[in-house]
């Protein structure tokens, strides 16, 4: 079987890819959730103008299965699938975003909340293991293809079998080295984590085979395992919501959750901001100084979203230095980010929020010195 090169520079590209662009390994988990998200919208989109094509949101899903022993993740999507043009076009070219152009020609159609734009967060697996296989069909085809990679040396394109429509990625996990342990990947509570972190908020529902213990023989003290389907995201950020139908009970239990207080917040600002850069933004003021405040770690700054994926834990641009004791969260979809969105590039529209953030700060605490 013919292998074909990747179009570019493969393997400087490819490598530049694996090894430089991203700074933290467990990115591509948020990469490859939000491509699966991504799939799910197109279908969405499309059934907006074709009749033939049914969209029930209750049936549509991300669903995450691991093999330990043979050293596997499976990430899989009932998304609108990819033809083996588009195999050969989004896969095969680097930095080539299928996303991108679907939104590109579909910018008429409002809400096209689609996350991918540089066509690079697939390679992050590349990362992490040392074989992709890619098993696909499109919702315009009957036809499956497959779809598979060991990275730089190129990839291979083979007919397949797939009952239905979307999209089933494996990750074989790379050996441990004296550098990296990879075998974590493969533990329940790691992949939990990683959703947890970064793609919470995703639309859809993300699925797991969970692990579960019961005691068969109280006397004796014996459990026997059993599995458990768990939806391991929230889906919908209490930010995103409607004020009215958020209590006070639903703030003070995100705060405590998110930033770890024991104590509530003693205000809670919720603003929803539409112009020139539209974002969302829920602050808390805390009850007391945080714990490590006054020492040379502590580290100021907002959680930054993106369309609900989080870009950044601690944002400092967003804060000016003598409000470094405010927590909370901004979502926006109108940032500059680079190329693996982990950092954000100069940009008039993060000043933008960051003034509109320190003038809402302020008022707050003039009104509650009042």
């Amino acid at each position: 079987m013919a292998i074909r090169q990747f179009k570019s520079e493969s393997k400087k590209l490819l490598d530049m890819m694996i090894n430089s662009i991203y700074t933290h390994k467990e990115i591509y988990l948020r990469e490859l959730i939000s491509n699966a998200s991504d799939a799910i919208d197109k279908l969405y989109y499309l059934s907006l103008s074709d009749e033939n094509i049914k969209f029930d949101r209750e049936k549509f899903y991300i669903r995450i299965s691991l093999d330990k022993d043979a050293r596997k993740i499976v990430i899989t999507d009932t998304g609108i699938g990819m033809t083996k043009e588009e195999l050969e076009n989004n896969l095969g070219t680097i930095a080539k975003s299928g996303s991108f152009d679907f939104k590109a020609s579909n910018e008429k159609k409002e809400d096209v909340d689609i996350i991918g734009q540089f066509g690079v967060g697939f390679y992050s697996a590349f990362m992490v293991s040392d074989k992709i296989s890619v098993t696909t069909r499109s919702i315009d085809s009957s036809d499956a293809y497959l779809w598979e990679s060991e990275g730089v040396d190129g990839y291979t394109i083979t007919d397949a079998t797939k009952d239905e429509v979307g999209t089933e990625i494996v990750l074989h996990i790379k050996e441990d080295t004296e550098e990296d342990n990879y075998s974590k990947y493969l533990e329940e509570y790691e992949l939990k984590s990683l959703v947890k972190k970064y793609s919470d908020y995703i639309a859809f529902p993300i699925t797991m085979e969970v692990k579960h213990d019961r005691m068969i023989d109280e006397e004796k003290k014996e459990y026997e395992e059993f599995y458990e389907t768990e939806t391991l995201n929230s889906m919908v950020p209490i930010w995103k919501k409607n004020k009215s139908d958020i209590t006070d009970e639903d703030y003070n239990n995100f705060y405590m959750d998110k930033f770890s207080d024991f104590d509530n917040p003693i205000k809670v600002i919720h603003s929803s901001v539409e112009g020139m850069c539209s974002y969302k933004s829920l602050l808390f003021i805390p009850s007391h100084a945080p714990y490590d405040f006054f020492t040379q770690n502590y580290e100021k700054g907002l959680s930054l979203y993106s369309n609900g994926v989080l870009i950044m834990d601690k944002c400092p641009d967003l804060l000016p230095d003598y409000f470094a004791f405010v927590r909370g969260v901004v979502d926006s979809e109108d940032l500059s980010l680079n190329i693996s969105r982990e950092i954000l590039q100069e940009s008039n529209n993060v000043k933008l929020i960051a003034k509109n953030i320190e003038g809402k700060i302020r008022r707050e605490l003039e009104d509650m010195l009042k």
